[in-house]
């Protein structure tokens, strides 16, 4: 009877068990926070990020969704031989679509494509969309996705592709923070979309080991894993016929409704000179991964004396609270402009803010919380007067320690100055925490009342977030 009782008690256990054991499996192989190791680090210092004159490299900066859209849709209609695209999150919204009819319509012109989207768009977008498939299904296009999600691999769920460029015929790209949707991409009148900011790159001389090439280099890296895998667009022929018309269909209308977009630009007009520019990257596999990223900006900041840096959101760890207080003390001047709490798209992010604020203020750096009329995404940063870095990685601990990440160094005053008046300018929106502990608000700064419905929200989440903030 007791024996009974107890295998009763077991069976009705069993259940629970296993959803621990998985959960278990999911978050026990990014606990541990690992350190960059000493062949990074030598790696790393025989860098070299100014330039002595004119470098082989030209640059644009690429601040609002309408010229984004327009840059990508020019390039690729443009091209003649190759194009790369690589994104976290493609959606098949409008200027999703967009897209994907500009790369099918290319891939007709006998431009050979790849495409490669994480594993969680994936899930979400590519593959239930014919119109993904429909792209998929081109003889002269390749389709794959990065670490595909697959429940029985839990240990695998948390590493995501975070990267966002767009390469043509390796004689010019696009890198930078925006996804492939409408709420980075053109204007619609629906959609509020969020701030992002990216660079436009293109060759002026033969460098054999410039930017461009190191992207190139890293695109095929990331190609060749195991963990990033062919999609076959499967459709029945009926369909693909109907979804590759629309495909052309779509194309023909926005070159009917706006020839502009295909008219071929001199990009070498519209770009201006730049010193050097150096790709960072994190660790490409789908594992837990050494804070390559991180550990390069903070060599990089530790050698300014005055830095800027742009985040939607900030989710420090305990190192890299560390490593800012190190850098505070040590005489860099840090200010970080992050979405205010009440006009932030991330709600994990606005909530661990919330949180975590004094222990950031703590640090010594200055928090200017921003509220402008939309959401900003930008991930940037400026060191003294020469050095700027634009790219995908945000403060937190998932860019630092489970995704993988891309981010540009720029020898360029122009670009240096560009960004530090946006900051100047975003500053009179925001407010900040002055020596008194006492909020002072820029002039522009408009409070923004969170509604009860949020508040109550939010102070769920405050709760949800502490053991889990290091995975959001």
């Amino acid at each position: 009877m007791v024996k009974s009782s107890v295998l009763r008690c077991c069976l009705k256990a069993l259940p629970f068990l296993l959803i621990l054991l998985y959960i278990l499996a999911v978050v026990v192989p990014y606990i541990e926070h690992k350190e960059v190791s000493p062949e990074y680090r030598a790696a790393f210092e025989d860098r070299r990020f100014y330039g002595t004159g004119v470098g082989p490299e030209r640059a644009a900066y690429i601040d609002n969704n309408k010229d984004a859209l327009f840059c990508r849709m020019n390039l690729i209609g443009n091209a003649e031989e190759e194009i790369i695209l690589s994104t976290f999150d493609f959606n098949g919204d409008s200027s999703g679509t967009d897209m994907v009819s500009a790369l099918f319509c290319a891939a007709e012109r006998g431009v050979q494509v790849r495409v490669l989207v994480d594993g969680a768009s994936g899930f979400l977008d590519v593959k239930k969309n014919p119109v993904f498939k429909a792209l998929a299904g081109h003889k002269n296009v390749e389709l794959k996705i990065y670490n595909p999600i697959d429940l029985l691999q839990p240990w695998k769920l948390q590493a995501r592709l975070h990267d966002k460029y767009l390469i043509v015929d390796r004689k010019v790209y696009l890198l930078g923070g925006r996804n492939t949707t409408d709420l980075f991409l053109g204007e619609q009148p629906s959609v509020k979309p969020n701030i992002d900011r990216e660079l436009l790159v293109m060759r002026s001389g033969q460098d054999p080991e410039d930017s461009l090439y190191q992207l190139v280099n890293y695109f095929e890296s990331v190609w060749a894993l195991p963990d990033s895998r062919l999609f076959q667009g499967r459709l029945g022929e009926e369909d693909r016929q109907r979804e590759e018309e629309s495909l052309r269909s779509r194309e023909r209308a926005m070159r009917a409704a706006e020839p502009e977009l295909f008219v071929p630009v001199d990009w070498r007009e519209r770009t201006f000179e730049t010193g050097r520019i150096s790709l960072l990257t994190n660790p490409i596999q789908a594992e837990n991964k050494e804070p390559w990223m991180w550990y390069s900006l903070n060599r990089l900041m530790s050698q300014g004396k005055q830095v800027i840096v742009y985040t939607p959101y900030i989710i420090c760890g305990r190192e890299m609270y560390h490593d800012l207080e190190r850098l505070t003390s040590g005489g860099t001047e840090i200010q970080i402009i992050t979405n205010d709490v009440a006009s932030g798209a991330n709600p994990w992010g606005c909530t661990d803010y919330l949180n975590q604020r004094r222990k950031i203020w703590d640090t010594g750096v200055q928090v200017y919380e921003y509220m402008g009329e939309h959401s900003c995404h930008t991930k940037a940063m400026v060191i003294d007067d020469r050095l700027s870095v634009v790219g995908s990685y945000n403060m937190d601990m998932r860019s630092t320690y489970q995704d993988t990440e891309l981010m540009l160094v720029v020898d360029s005053p122009k670009l240096n100055r560009m960004i530090r008046e946006e900051a100047e300018h975003d500053q009179t929106y925001s407010k900040t925490m002055g020596e008194d502990g006492e909020y002072q608000y820029g002039e522009k700064y408009v409070p923004k009342e969170l509604s009860f419905g949020k508040k109550a929200f939010y102070l769920v989440l405050r709760v949800l977030t502490i053991p889990l903030r290091r995975f959001l």
